[in-house]
């Protein structure tokens, strides 16, 4: 009962979604595209965490064209619509927290939020001409925008064509849109990926697949060398691999998962600062770097937490073919 409960919805959206795209594919929906600047869209065909943000950071750090590079995201979770432009001194209700820890990360970058992504990238360009290429962070069903360069991410545990529409499954739209993409990253991958399971997986997919993972760097914040345990805090869609991480830091004494992009309540709030001013000098708050930003948005506010929040950084890394990859994406972009 409870299958077919979530299979006639899914089916209902799922013939939404088909009609809608059609209209794009046949040109009676407008798809605009740019000659300048150039566009790379990171999107999935699934919702929450198939590892978005750690490929944004990967092409916005090691890309060669850097100085002349905008990020555009729709800001998700923020209070504010319209354009509006990132700053060091925004807060996550103000411009979204992924938007936020972008511009925090790398400050010399252009990052910018805008609901509509073509609307966004004109402001963008028109404002600052000097932008050669923009990042559009979780665009891929964006179909207003034709993108020089599609990147579909999916996760090595949980693959888009093992996943059903939503409500059923956690898909976006049917598993054929993948065909929109230039190539697919495979995501969370163990670092010790066989050669037989990478060619598994991209006989599954009708794509170009890159196999990535991520690492780990020490916790930011505060002086961490005296830390031993840990209170780990995380509001992202699959906390596990961070909770298993700070594991390995100490003791992990105690974990607390949110939804994605939770906004923090007063009581949460003021309840993490009693504990914090509880804490033992060996103790401290750890969390993700999308949390962080929220958190210190509000953290005057809660003296003691702020003396005891860490975060632990992360980033992507390619297991193979990473020079591969960035001539695909320089062949595309004509650059």
């Amino acid at each position: 009962m409870k299958k077919l409960l979530t299979w006639l919805p899914a089916l209902l959206y799922g013939i939404i979604i088909f009609l809608r795209n059609t209209c794009y594919d046949w040109a009676w929906f407008k798809s605009h595209h740019f000659e300048k600047p150039k566009t790379i869209v990171v999107g999935n065909l699934a919702v929450g965490g198939t590892g978005k943000s750690p490929l944004v950071a990967y092409l916005i750090q090691h890309a060669p064209w850097q100085s002349a590079l905008g990020i555009l995201s729709r800001g998700y979770g923020r209070l504010s619509h319209g354009f509006k432009w990132v700053q060091t001194s925004s807060t996550a209700s103000e411009v979204g927290d992924e938007p936020l820890s972008y511009k925090t990360s790398f400050p010399n970058i252009h990052v910018a939020v805008c609901e509509n992504r073509v609307q966004g990238i004109h402001q963008m360009y028109a404002e600052y001409p000097e932008i050669s290429t923009v990042i559009l962070d979780d665009a891929f069903q964006h179909r207003a925008l034709k993108a020089d360069f599609n990147i579909v991410c999916t996760t090595f545990d949980q693959p888009y064509f093992k996943d059903h529409l939503m409500p059923m499954g956690r898909l976006r739209e049917w598993r054929e849109g993948i065909h929109r993409a230039d190539v697919v990253v495979l995501t969370r991958c163990p670092s010790h990926l066989s050669r037989q399971e990478m060619q598994w997986f991209q006989s599954q997919i009708p794509k170009p697949v890159y196999f990535a993972s991520i690492r780990y760097a020490k916790p930011l914040g505060l002086n961490s060398e005296s830390i031993t345990t840990w209170f780990a805090i995380a509001g992202i869609a699959d906390p596990t691999l961070f909770f298993q991480q700070v594991a390995t830091l100490g003791e992990l004494k105690r974990t607390q998962s949110f939804p994605d992009h939770h906004r923090f309540k007063s009581a949460e709030l003021e309840e993490m600062n009693n504990l914090a001013k509880n804490m033992a000098s060996h103790e401290a708050f750890i969390t993700t770097h999308k949390d962080f930003v929220r958190l210190q948005s509000v953290a005057n506010d809660y003296p003691f937490l702020k003396q005891k929040l860490l975060y632990l950084p992360m980033e992507m890394y390619f297991l193979e073919k990473e020079a591969e990859f960035w001539n695909v994406l320089k062949q595309s972009l004509a650059i």
